[in-house]
């Protein structure tokens, strides 16, 4: 093979691994949650790559917003729908664009915080938001970088912390290559500008987002490790922080004692 060739291969290999890293895992939403986002409202709106799929469960009262994470959808937070409605909240839960029912196969933090705003315009200003790993930063870089309005309250769980810090985690996972991994960073600077990912760190952007918050982790947590939130909360003077046992990097999601929890917070 001549140097021509390989380095054909090279590009080929990198662009197949570039599209990998952007392009989220599929959810697999399980029958109990299926059932509660058929009682809710359904419906799609439009964003730049196509409709984004949103549900609503209750009719009036204080709104509150769920927000999944990477390779997630909203059929993995319907665990707070009934509490919380059960408190007197309207809740919203969206699959974000290239996740659940949403249209897209590749996506990135860039493009998915925007689309925040557009649910805000269908159905108003959010009294809270709770999200989950991923839709952590998502939410920060929203609040902090494009004026999106703040809640009043903020629950984090398994806060992701530094957006870069996805490529050494997907370079374990998938096996890669230093050099294939060299590539892929190139081709993300390329795309996006030089260090404008690297620049997108939690605890950098929270100091900024002025609002009660509360944060949990799992010190099992083998996605998320639980220094990231440890590190968010040394910089956010304003958040509460918890550090759980046992519940991995999703459980506290449906834990009826950390979903009670988070409900009493946000009526406080």
């Amino acid at each position: 093979m001549n140097a021509l060739e390989m380095s054909t291969k090279y590009r080929a290999v990198v662009k197949k691994v570039y599209q990998a890293f952007f392009s989220p895992s599929q959810y697999e939403v399980k029958s109990v949650d299926r059932e509660i986002i058929e009682r809710g409202n359904n419906y799609r709106i439009p964003f730049d790559g196509g409709e984004l799929t949103v549900t609503t469960w209750g009719d009036g009262g204080p709104r509150v917003l769920l927000m999944h994470g990477w390779g997630g959808a909203r059929a993995q937070m319907t665990g707070f729908v009934e509490p919380l409605l059960s408190a007197g909240y309207r809740v919203t839960a969206y699959d974000q664009p290239a996740h659940g029912e949403s249209d897209g196969k590749m996506t990135n933090l860039i493009e998915i915080a925007p689309t925040m705003d557009l649910v805000m315009k269908r159905e108003g200003k959010f009294e809270a938001i709770i999200a989950h790993s991923f839709g952590t930063l998502i939410t920060s870089y929203a609040l902090a970088k494009l004026n999106f309005p703040p809640p009043s309250k903020l629950i984090y769980f398994g806060a992701f912390n530094r957006l870069l810090d996805s490529l050494p985690r997907f370079q374990v996972l998938a096996n890669l290559p230093d050099e294939v991994m060299d590539g892929l960073s190139a081709a993300i600077s390329e795309n996006f500008g030089k260090d404008v990912l690297d620049a997108i760190v939690n605890e950098t952007l929270v100091p900024q987002i002025h609002v009660p918050a509360l944060m949990f982790h799992d010190t099992d947590d083998n996605v998320t490790p639980v220094e990231d939130s440890r590190a968010i909360a040394k910089t956010w003077e304003n958040a509460g922080f918890i550090e759980t046992k046992g519940l991995g990097h999703r459980g506290a999601l449906q834990s009826d004692a950390i979903i009670d929890q988070v409900v009493k917070f946000i009526k406080e």
